[in-house]
């Protein structure tokens, strides 16, 4: 994964260069590139792979360009392709604590149900991003006609927690 998230995935998955332009079928047959590419993706038959990339959009992000923010509802599902983004919260005194940083290949943001998450966090790009964006209903749908890719979603979230679990084991274990 670290090889994947070096390389730009958008160039290795050769995508259109504009939303205008977007051919889905060169963005359905990247499909089994994306699954060697991103954890989303572990495990789902090439395609598979293809019908769940094709249902999104490609979308950049310009640097600084505030993705969501705390408090917003989930509508949409954002796979980076290409470029980093910061994920922050505010603390009690209104400064903001950095979470994490994303890169290729990685889900910004929270994974929750369309009708009832809310993100917990901000996310804001680094630098000019692209990402494969999926509105929350259509990923709803095909998480449920793939299980794969409600488990891969679910195991991203376990890591998360996972990492975060250690990082409050840390702070709460200084002296």
């Amino acid at each position: 994964m670290a090889n994947a998230q070096a390389a730009s995935l958008t160039a290795r998955l050769q995508l259109p260069q504009s939303n205008n332009n977007l051919d889905m079928k060169v963005v359905a047959r990247q499909g089994s590139q994306c699954a060697e590419l991103s954890q989303l993706f572990e495990g789902i038959q090439r395609a598979d792979s293809a019908i769940i990339v094709s249902a999104a959009r490609v979308t950049k992000f310009t640097r600084r360009q505030t993705i969501f923010f705390a408090g917003d509802a989930i509508k949409e599902i954002v796979l980076l392709t290409e470029g980093s983004v910061k994920i922050t919260q505010l603390g009690e005194n209104g400064s903001a604590v950095i979470l994490r940083l994303e890169g290729p290949g990685q889900i910004v943001g929270s994974v929750g149900s369309a009708q009832r998450g809310r993100h917990c966090s901000t996310a804001e790009a680094l630098l000019t991003c692209r990402a494969l964006v999926w509105n929350a209903p259509t990923f709803e749908a095909l998480s449920e006609r793939f299980p794969l890719l409600q488990r891969n979603t679910m195991r991203i979230l376990a890591r998360r927690l996972q990492m975060l679990e250690g990082r409050f084991r840390e702070i709460s274990t200084e002296r």
